[in-house]
């Protein structure tokens, strides 16, 4: 083997006298150079065993530059070794002289430890402003894509783009349009710009580059655009294939768009592609999905009819769909069929879904059943089945029995995770027993679970809830001893409670300190702060916040408008409510049907039941959906204005549209028939209304409010919606009316009883049956007495 000339020249070797340092750093790096040529790497503390005492930070570059630089090099794994030896992983300068020389099989791995210990994104710069290698382009690319940054990988692309000399692989290229796809808060513009780039940068896309646009265009909702894709494929001589359709498929299901879906089916057939089984799988969890039995039925004999054998994963997915609809017997009776034929074996998946329907459906003796069952026949239970019964004793407020679970946990050798924990802490709150709630959470931080924002917000929830403003606050300001950190849901969740409570100024101070904490606040926290400076009367600051939003590039959501226009509409400004409803149909909004709800709340009120009326026939001329508080605020309003029978249209269209009239409906309707002196007709309906069984043993409906609450909790996923009572208050407040409404209906005075009811429902307290019969009967007989004495 030759003999590698020493790295110094003879003017060098002058220079080492003069220069200790200087003789040092070539020592080493020939040291290096010689080891790379031995044909196994010795171990660097043996190579650089009589120089390492000397060496100091200020040599590691100026060592693997010479040496990287030396042609006789002849692997570079002693540079890597000697880096790993001696340099700090997170040090930039001795990475540098490494960057030209390595392989991408070396670079990638060496990226992928770097990058995240870069946060000033200075290796970032440099890659921007000198042209690397094509094997250091593919690594970056590659390595920010792995890491989930995608938007460095789309700028470094670009960049290549403009620059020109450098070339990246299309593998490379697609990786960055991979990352751009699997992260939510990127646009699809950003994928198209990174498909120009990659065009730009002469790369011929081939499949999997024009499926994950197709997938890209699906994930954003743009299904026109993921269409005409194809297109543009095949602009490129590229057919879809079955991945691409099956892509577009889902996208289709998942809008409940079934009848394109079947369509696209047809030309996927028609083009000569062969369906797979992912793609009758798709269409079963459709069907499914919406409770559509029969059809999703009928997709698995098909399936079978074209050679495809349902799998597991089909009759899961078939399970999971009756379990959604309700149809719990069904759903055991399929278990048992495919059981019986020998088609599949119920697995883990399947009891997991049957037993957490069991207790959605509050059947919780068959889940126990199911889960004896899951012993006997060997299906071991997963951590998820555990989590279900958590999950399902804590909704059946049996708590003790929930955090028993633990143990059982334990003895089957699982570990609770952080969602065992979350559900538990969340139970204990509910439950009023925040104490417990720490005890778990400290459980969690001892076994080494690191407890997420979730179980912070958790508390933060419950403790405002309870009004335990100060608790929460420290809470909210406590060190992270635990180990989470409030987020901007955190402040979201406290100042919506504030503003719930009509005290704007804590809430107004939370806002700025999340600023202040760097914490970028999403459209859901500026729906929050949106909303509580609209309840306050606030509405021009509200529109400067939304202003703002825009500035800052954030997209307003349906809620954001439909907060807006609710503000609008209780000030009587429809006209800007309108102009409102017109802008985000303007900017691609769908409005929904609390849009609808709130502008029909807003016309009824201010006295236009002409407009709320022709608003109505537009909304479902267009077949848009409208639901039962849509229709109790035209029959109200119809009522009030003396139009019965108009109102008796729209109850009977309730019923043929399949919207079942509520207390609230019938309250209206059967008080306006006694006080047009229809009282045959009134006790006509209360006696339906009694056969029918509709008129549960208690009911509560919040009048005209319930719109605004719509529009307030329903939509803003920062605050959970308070669903639930609020506790003995509420009782007795419940308890004080009913005895108001029976004394009054005891003396006579059914006018009276009615505005007590009337005010109880305006509360949303709910009324016993027979303390509603007792009134609408009352109200009857009244009103034939006054007929006639009249006559």
């Amino acid at each position: 083997m030759d003999t590698p000339p020493s790295t110094s020249s003879a003017a060098a070797a002058s220079r080492r006298a003069t220069d200790p340092d200087s003789a040092l750093v070539s020592a080493v790096a020939d040291a290096l150079v010689s080891s790379s040529r031995l044909p196994t790497l010795p171990p660097m503390g043996a190579v650089l065993g009589p120089y390492l005492p000397r060496l100091t930070a200020s040599h590691h570059p100026r060592v693997l530059a010479l040496a990287a630089a030396n042609p006789w090099l002849a692997s570079p794994h002693a540079l890597i070794a000697y880096r790993r030896l001696v340099s700090p992983p997170s040090c930039l300068a001795s990475l540098l002289p490494l960057l030209p020389v390595l392989p991408y099989r070396n670079l990638f791995p060496l990226l992928l430890d770097f990058v995240p210990l870069d946060p000033l994104r200075r290796l970032h710069r440099h890659l921007l402003m000198s042209p690397p290698t094509a094997a250091l382009a593919d690594a970056a690319l590659s390595a920010y894509a792995r890491l989930r940054l995608p938007h460095l990988a789309a700028q470094l692309l670009h960049s290549f783009r403009r620059r020109g000399g450098v070339r990246p692989s299309l593998q490379a290229a697609n990786a960055v349009l991979s990352a751009l796809a699997r992260c939510p808060t990127t646009s699809t513009q950003a994928s198209l710009d990174a498909f120009r780039s990659l065009i730009g940068l002469r790369l011929f896309p081939n499949h999997y580059t024009f499926n994950l646009l197709v997938h890209t265009h699906c994930s954003k909702g743009t299904l026109a655009d993921a269409l005409s894709t194809l297109s543009t494929m095949q602009g490129f001589g590229l057919s879809p294939d079955a991945v691409t359709y099956n892509t577009l498929l889902n996208a289709h299901c998942r809008k409940g768009m079934l009848g394109e879906a079947r369509a696209l089916l047809a030309r996927m057939k028609k083009e000569g592609i062969t369906p797979t089984r992912p793609t009758y799988n798709t269409l079963v969890s459709a069907y499914a999905r919406l409770g559509w039995i029969k059809p999703a039925t009928k997709v698995v004999e098909a399936m079978t009819a074209f050679g495809l054998e349902p799998d597991q994963w089909t009759y899961n997915v078939l399970a999971a769909g009756l379990c959604q609809a309700g149809k719990l017997d069904e759903a055991f009776r399929l278990k048992d069929k495919i059981e019986r034929l020998g088609i599949v074996s119920p697995d883990v998946v399947t009891y997991n879904t049957l037993v957490d329907a069991c207790f959605k459906w509050q059947r919780s003796s068959d889940a126990h059943i199911l889960l004896e069952e899951m012993r006997d026949k060997g299906v071991k239970a997963s951590l998820v089945t555990h989590n279900i019964v958590v999950k399902g004793l804590c909704r059946e407020g049996q708590l003790e029995e929930a955090l028993g679970r633990l143990k059982m946990m334990a003895e089957e050798g699982l570990a609770p995770d952080v969602i065992t924990y979350n559900t538990l802490v969340d139970a204990c709150c509910k439950a009023g027993n925040v104490a417990k709630a720490y005890v778990l959470m400290d459980e969690m931080m001892r076994k080494g679970l690191k407890m997420d924002t979730f179980t912070l917000n958790t508390l933060l929830y419950n403790l405002c809830k309870e009004k335990r403003y100060e608790e929460a606050e420290e809470l909210l300001h406590s060190p992270p001893q635990r180990g989470f950190v409030p987020d901007e849901v955190s402040y979201g969740t406290m100042m919506a409670a504030y503003f719930k409570e009509y005290n704007p100024e804590p809430a107004l101070h939370l806002w700025d300190e999340m600023i202040e904490r760097k914490l970028t606040p999403t459209i859901f926290t500026y729906n929050t702060l949106i909303k509580g400076l609209c309840r306050m009367g606030r509405l021009k600051e509200a529109i400067d916040k939304l202003n703002e939003v825009m500035e800052k590039g954030l997209v307003p959501d349906e809620t954001t408008y439909n907060i807006i226009i609710h503000a609008y509409c209780k000030e009587g400004d429809l006209e800007n409510a309108f102009q409102f409803h017109n802008k985000m149909v303007e900017n691609s909004f769908k409005p929904d049907v609390v849009t609808c709800n709130t502008l029909m709340n807003g016309l009824c009120l201010h006295g236009k039941l002409d407009k709320a009326l022709k608003l109505f026939k537009s909304w479902v001329e267009k077949g848009k959906k409208v639901d039962v508080v849509t229709y109790n605020t035209l029959i109200q309003t119809l009522c009030k204005a003396g139009d019965v029978d108009m109102a008796l249209h729209f109850f009977a269209d309730m019923e043929v549209r399949g919207l079942q009239p509520d207390a609230f409906t019938y309250n209206v309707v059967v008080s306006a028939l006694s006080e047009a002196e229809r009282s045959e007709e009134a006790q006509n309906m209360l006696h339906k209304l009694t056969e029918s069984g509709k008129l549960s043993e208690s009911f509560s409906y919040p009048l005209m409010k319930s719109s605004v609450e719509e529009v307030e909790t329903g939509k803003d996923p920062d605050v959970k919606p308070d669903t639930e009572t609020g506790g003995n208050a509420q009782g007795d407040d419940q308890e004080n009316y009913r005895k108001r409404v029976n004394e009054l209906c005891i003396g006579g005075q059914v006018k009276e009883a009615k505005a007590v009811l009337d005010e109880m429902m305006q509360k949303g307290l709910s009324v016993d049956s027979s303390t509603y019969i007792t009134l609408m009967e009352g109200l009857i007989k009244r009103q034939k007495r006054q007929t006639h004495a009249a006559g």
